[in-house]
């Protein structure tokens, strides 16, 4: 399972060197942003807060690739992801939706009150870093020629393994980017 996690991860980073338009007329898009992460397993909730930063460039028209890292700041702990995504644009309206693939180090969650706690544990045990995640940007858009912003991205997803006892919600807050 790890192997296809990798492959699938890896597919989502280099697959922009095999897109069939030139890319020498495309710029590449850097943005950072602040989000929080909240985890759902049966009997337990956690929540984190963290900061982002991904680049991106567009493929062929209206399909894009993102690749990125996230940061946990309570307690510092990190996560990659790689997107492919569909984007539109009506006038400085950019709304995006696609997949994400990650390998996350945040999935965890604190022992919590003795009541239930072993019946929590059991739930919990085995959840790898791998997860799958729909992505979507419905309030983004571009604000001059070379910055944009977005503000209440939303990934929802879960882990490879165990599907749907694990969910994640990342909610970016705000993010801006820059294209150079």
């Amino acid at each position: 399972m790890k192997k296809i996690i990798s492959s699938l991860v890896a597919l989502l980073f280099f697959l922009p060197l095999f897109a069939q338009e030139k890319q020498d007329k495309k710029s590449f898009e850097v943005t950072a942003g602040y989000s929080m992460l909240f985890y759902q397993s049966a009997y337990n909730l956690q929540n984190a807060s963290g900061i982002e930063a991904s680049i991106g460039r567009e493929i062929s028209d209206p399909l894009r690739w993102q690749a990125g890292l996230r940061v946990g700041l309570d307690p510092l702990l990190p996560e990659v992801f790689g997107r492919i995504l569909l984007q539109e644009e009506v006038g400085s309206w950019r709304p995006q939706i696609g997949l994400e693939l990650g390998v996350t180090g945040r999935a965890k969650f604190e022992d919590g009150a003795f009541l239930l706690r072993e019946t929590r544990e059991a739930m919990q045990t085995g959840i790898d870093a791998g997860y799958l995640a729909i992505h979507t940007a419905p309030l983004s858009f571009r604000i001059s020629k070379n910055w944009n912003l977005s503000i209440a991205e939303i990934d929802f997803g879960t882990h490879f393994t165990r599907i749907g006892r694990t969910l994640r919600a990342q909610v970016t807050l705000i993010s801006a980017g820059m294209k150079f």
